[in-house]
């Protein structure tokens, strides 16, 4: 058999180290431009010498982002002492409530009574009470809550940068994300649980 020759050995060898170096190429620019599924465009910035120089660039990257504004609504409900006047409005509630009461039974005892003596005897009939009172927390005319319930509402607002990174020393870099909101915006807590992000970035070093 034929043995090939050198140069035919030396031809095939470098053929394959093209097509290597190539496929490397193609690797490193697919990693270094790569778009996630969510659009997403992920940027790799240069390696910098040291790890200051790489958080001075992250700290003025991060600046440069601006903020956004988060406010968070708070409800809190408590008891308070009725004042003197708010004791006496409930009060004389409660008299016009009874008074109301006593009158509409004395006006249907008229209407049943069949004789003069009857309708006599609807003057001596028993007081109702006001059970089923309108007045919240009022079930009879003696019962006038001593205490009111008063709720306030406190809305906190806290400003947050639009882009955040983590140190990952492991591999020497900073792990940066840009977040899709508008810089001064102002949003709910709710909505920034579902921020969605704008971008990816590296800073190596």
């Amino acid at each position: 058999m034929e043995r090939p020759s050198s140069l035919a050995v030396f031809a095939t060898v470098a053929a394959s180290g093209v097509v290597g170096l190539l496929i490397y190429a193609g690797l490193f620019y697919a990693n270094l431009r790569r778009v996630n599924t969510s659009g997403a465009a992920d940027v790799v910035s240069p390696v910098f010498d040291t790890q200051q120089q790489a958080q001075r660039e992250v700290d003025q990257w991060i600046h440069n982002g601006g903020t956004y504004t988060v406010t968070t609504t708070q409800r809190i409900q408590r008891s308070v002492p009725l004042t003197p006047q708010e004791r006496r409005k409930l009060e004389l509630l409660a008299d016009e409530q009874r008074r109301a009461k006593i009158e509409a039974s004395y006006e249907a005892c008229l209407n049943k009574a069949a004789s003069d003596l009857a309708k006599e005897l609807c003057s001596f009939q028993q007081t109702p009470d006001i059970a089923g009172s309108a007045v919240p927390g009022l079930s009879a005319a003696s019962e006038i809550p001593n205490t009111k319930l008063i709720e306030t509402v406190r809305v906190a607002r806290k400003n947050q940068p639009r882009r955040t990174c983590t140190l990952v020393q492991d591999y020497r870099r900073f792990n940066c994300v840009e977040f899709d909101v508008n810089a001064g915006a102002e949003i709910t807590s709710d909505e920034q649980t579902t921020l969605k992000i704008k971008a990816y970035r590296q800073f190596r070093f």
